[in-house]
């Protein structure tokens, strides 16, 4: 996409947010206090910055509101974390499932396990996902046949309100798994480690392995999802260490940071045999998925944004309309710019490094992302 093509996608996405027969009901009223006309007046990407920052509102406006009058299609609601306060709320109707049909190409850059074609006297079964997007004719009906063809992918994490958990099954239903669950409500462990509860917060934890443990002695796992936090209690049980290094042959990891020498440690010396694909992303945001590794990169993970549909910067946290240097730190900042839902830019909690790419003059990848600095209350525990 070049700097044109962005700036058209922007004018077209303000259009329709802020025209009365395809905006939504937020947005055609935020217009009267803007100071400014929106469809006459933006432009660009440049002039998103004369927005105010309105996602902390979302946490309080009827959720129904910023549902655009020209989509017909039914709308999910989805809340963030709670991590620096009640939680945000956005809708979203077929954007994420793009998200996920995006990371889904990702992951077979990668060489992530998809479930193989199986054949059995009579004609084949199972037949395989598609690996490159379009719609998944197979979801639901295709696996036919014995059991053992049926691998299984375990998600250790958010589901509920949170949006990974769906993202997680959409994805595991693309290629072939069986999709089980263990439920990690996040707010409950922030909050025991904002109150100083951390035996409590390691007795959750312990409870979350041993439902994990149920799961890897019956089923036949081949993929982990879950969090580094987690990730490390299994690798420090034995029988779910085991259990891991013996069955798993890829994992994905989420929600909390990770540094480059304990991503190592799993990927050479605990897991060796197992790939390791990170996500950095939120429910406003989507996923960013590490992108496969490149000769002369110097970072271990780097995460690729979902643009157009998210743009992210990473900026100066003093002067958040200034963008770092490649290679500097700076602040997330987002900006969503799909007809579903429209936030013109909105500071994350996280620090990041600027990596320089070939489309950066749009958007930037991220590596070595973790809680901003003096950002005030930041509780990661598990998530």
């Amino acid at each position: 996409m070049t700097r044109a093509e962005l700036d058209a996608h922007v004018r077209d996405i303000v259009r329709w947010h802020f025209s009365p027969d395809t905006g939504s009901p937020y947005w055609l009223r935020k217009a009267a206090d803007l100071g400014f006309d929106p469809v006459a007046e933006v432009r660009g990407f440049d002039d998103l910055a004369r927005f105010p920052a309105v996602a902390g509102e979302w946490r309080s406006v009827p959720v129904g509101d910023l549902i655009p009058r020209g989509c017909s299609e039914p709308f999910d609601v989805w809340e963030t974390g709670g991590t620096t306060g009640p939680p945000v709320r956005i809708v979203d109707a077929q954007e994420r499932t793009r998200g996920i049909q995006r990371v889904d190409r990702m992951l077979d850059e990668h060489g992530f396990p998809r479930r193989e074609a199986r054949t059995r006297p009579g004609g084949p079964t199972g037949a395989i996902a598609p690996a490159h997007g379009g719609t998944d004719t197979t979801e639901g009906r295709a696996h036919t046949g014995g059991g053992d063809a049926y691998p299984a992918w375990l998600h250790l994490g958010p589901t509920g309100p949170h949006l990974v958990g769906t993202n997680v099954a959409r994805l595991a239903r693309l290629r072939g798994f069986l999709y089980h669950t263990v439920d990690l409500d996040p707010r409950w462990v922030k909050r025991l480690y904002r109150e100083g509860r951390a035996d409590e917060a390691r007795r959750y934890t312990a409870h979350l392995v041993e439902q994990a443990l149920a799961v890897l002695r019956t089923q036949p796992v081949r993929v982990l999802s879950t969090t580094p936090p987690l990730l490390q209690a299994l690798c420090e049980h034995p029988e779910a260490y085991a259990a891991l290094a013996g069955r798993v042959e890829g994992i994905i990891w989420f929600g909390t940071s990770l540094s480059a020498e304990g991503l190592r440690l799993l990927e050479e010396e605990l897991l060796p045999e197992a790939r390791f694909v990170g996500w950095y992303g939120n429910t406003l945001m989507g996923i960013a998925c590490q992108r496969p590794r490149r000769e002369g990169d110097t970072h271990r993970c780097i995460f690729s944004p979902p643009g157009p549909a998210a743009v992210v910067r990473v900026v100066d946290p003093q002067d958040p309309s200034r963008r770092v240097a490649p290679g500097e730190a700076g602040q997330v900042r987002i900006s969503l710019l799909t007809r579903e839902l429209f936030l013109p830019w909105h500071l994350e909690r996280d620090r990041a490094v600027r990596v320089p790419w070939p489309g950066s003059e749009l958007w930037d990848e991220l590596a070595e992302v973790a809680p901003l600095d003096g950002g005030g209350a930041r509780v990661e525990g598990v998530y």
